[in-house]
């Protein structure tokens, strides 16, 4: 990842994350939605982005937007959420950086005015319930250093129970980090993420 002048913050890396994909899809639409779009950021936000453009949501495109991330940013862990998966216009994608926060995670919604041939990837990956439960830990960790209700983090981590088999808990960062030794021990798991969920938590909020 290129050497920086100063600490990238979340909204430093936001506007970069925009700048990335116009370069790379322009002619197209890509703005910021969520917080973002409200100017409600924090350390702990997501970028969600949403792209509209005139291309096939093929192979190349979606190497063209991973490459051009990457280039930036650093090798990421890429997701494609199934919602979509039989739409040959638009995608959902989650990608996360393993030299950034594990907070900032860019949810890209694509719009296509082109539909595709063959969706892809092909075969459609399923979707990890494992790793759908470490997501749940991650946002009950970022509820309960945002400070906000109990209730979310521990909502959060009875999702993330019943996705492994677990009785369910109340929030804490001991049964957080419990849940993640269960998740770490999985083949379908991303231990690089996990362990960058497991260094927050030894941080002082």
């Amino acid at each position: 990842m290129p050497e920086r002048k100063s600490p990238l913050t979340i909204g430093r890396f936001g506007e970069d994350v925009l700048d990335a994909l116009r370069l790379e899809l322009g002619p197209s639409e890509i703005d910021f939605r969520g917080s973002f779009a409200s100017g409600r950021i924090d350390e702990y936000s997501d970028v969600d982005v949403c792209a509209k453009v005139h291309a096939e949501l093929n192979r190349d495109f979606y190497d063209r937007v991973i490459g051009c991330l990457e280039a930036r940013f650093g090798a990421a862990s890429v997701r494609y959420v199934p919602d979509q998966r039989h739409n040959p216009q638009a995608q959902n994608l989650r990608i996360s950086f393993y030299d950034l926060p594990v907070f900032w995670r860019i949810d890209l919604d694509i719009e296509s005015s082109c539909p595709t041939e063959r969706k892809w990837p092909d075969p459609f990956p399923e979707w990890s319930l494992r790793q759908s439960a470490f997501w749940n830990l991650v946002w009950a960790v970022k509820y309960a250093r945002r400070g906000q209700a109990r209730e979310q983090s521990d909502h959060y981590v009875t999702c993330a129970c019943e996705k492994v088999g677990r009785p369910s808990v109340f929030y804490s960062e001991d049964h957080v980090l419990a849940l993640l030794a269960d998740l770490e021990a999985c083949e379908d798991t991303d231990t690089r993420l996990i362990e960058k969920l497991r260094d927050e938590l030894e941080q002082v909020p």
